[in-house]
């Protein structure tokens, strides 16, 4: 639709920024006689609108009108989003957070790799124009309704409420002196701001200066998400066992290094391939899902819904900032570069390379916090082990129903 680079960070930047209104649940949760009641009218619409992105390119002003629709569905996703989470903690036992979920990310990976792959194969097939994009939309805005009514008829528990809200500042004061959590949200405030300054033109490096196609990407994509898959048990399983702090400080420290490795992408589809691996083990299965894991834990259980909400806001701020920032140097930037041996240092590698400074510091930072007690226990010893009675088992069940089915 021609945006320019700037308008394809902020594009990028919009989930963040959006995600910051996740304190809005604060002002009106008590009022709710459950969480169903907005969560779904909300869900429902924004995942069925996305069909509409298959009208834009024909309209006038479709960007801005672009801009608009996807703004709603990130909104109505971050005000969702910690009553969402307060639902769940409701819904899954305590003591089998990370086994849950673990399978149920897994199941979520296993359906969505064919998909990555199938749209791939939809944009080299019809186009990577108006014509593919919009077949995609189409599809993703029918899949979205019934998605609306999966989770309309989804069990909800209970919805304890109180008489009153206490407010964001009360709320915000109150988790404070929950040391474990604030040290949490205040090293994840530098490690989003960090995040978000280096991954929003991955994907745009890689079709622009790589030159890699729609396939390609699809492909890349997929391999994280399929190793992301197979790790989801791992990481869960050990979480619920050892304590998920120690592993998140880990991951966090890795994927402090993947920028880097971004930064320096040759035109070669095997290092991408190999780098997405890494992604998929540290970054999809890993740190992403045990921020989620840990803050289940250590949220207080009276204050879950304003934890969730103050956490998400203050983190998606930081990301947002972090974006923004990016693309200001990207768009202030757009003759930069200069050769050192086989890379072009181009003014998207410049944003990784900061990020990956910032990274180390966020990282740094957070391996000296306090994020409470876990069990110490050798990594080998951890692998062999989850492997067995984790990731095995599932391989070994998905396939039998697979036999089955045939």
């Amino acid at each position: 639709m021609g945006a320019s680079p700037f308008l394809i960070g902020l594009f990028g930047s919009i989930p963040s920024l959006a995600s910051a209104l996740q304190i809005l649940p604060l002002l009106f949760a008590h009022r709710l006689n459950s969480r169903k009641q907005l969560i779904v009218p909300l869900m429902w619409i924004a995942r069925t609108g996305i069909a509409t992105f298959a009208l834009f390119p024909i309209l006038k002003g479709g960007l801005f009108l672009s801009y608009a629709m996807y703004m709603y569905i990130q909104i109505a996703g971050a005000i969702s989003s910690p009553l969402w989470q307060s639902w769940m903690a409701d819904l899954v036992p305590k003591h089998s957070i990370g086994s849950y979920f673990g399978l149920r990310n897994f199941v979520l990976g296993v359906v969505q790799i064919p998909a990555m792959f199938i749209a791939g194969i939809v944009l080299d097939a019809l186009g990577e124009n108006t014509k593919g994009f919009s077949v995609l939309f189409l599809l993703a805005g029918l899949a979205g309704f019934l998605n609306g009514y999966l989770l309309k008829i989804q069990h909800e528990p209970v919805y304890r409420i109180r008489e009153s809200s206490i407010g964001p500042v009360t709320s915000f004061k109150l988790l404070m002196h929950n040391k474990q959590f604030k040290n949490l949200m205040l090293s994840f405030a530098i490690w989003y701001f960090a995040v978000g300054f280096g991954s929003v033109y991955i994907n745009v490096m890689l079709l622009k200066e790589i030159q890699f196609s729609y396939l390609q990407v699809s492909i890349l994509n997929a391999v994280a998400m399929f190793i992301g898959t197979l790790f989801q048990p791992f990481w869960g399983k050990a979480g619920d066992k050892y304590g998920f702090q120690n592993f998140l400080k880990m991951c966090i420290w890795v994927q402090a290094f993947l920028i880097l490795f971004w930064g320096l992408t040759p035109k070669s589809f095997l290092y991408v391939f190999f780098l997405q691996i890494f992604i998929g083990i540290f970054v999809t299965a890993g740190s992403s899902q045990l921020i989620f894991y840990t803050l289940m834990y250590i949220a207080p259980a009276d204050l879950r819904t304003e934890a969730f909400s103050i956490f998400n806001s203050f983190s998606n701020i930081a990301l947002t900032l972090g974006s923004l920032i990016s693309g200001i140097i990207v768009s202030s930037l757009p003759n930069f570069g200069f050769k050192v041996f086989y890379l072009n240092v181009t003014s998207i590698r410049l944003t990784m390379f900061i990020s990956f400074c910032l990274r180390i510091l966020a990282a740094y930072t957070m391996s000296k916090a306090d994020l409470g007690s876990a069990r110490k226990v050798p990594f080998f010893e951890l692998v062999r082990e989850s492997f067995t009675t984790a990731i095995i088992p599932w391989m070994r069940s998905w396939t039998n129903i697979w036999r089955k089915s045939k």
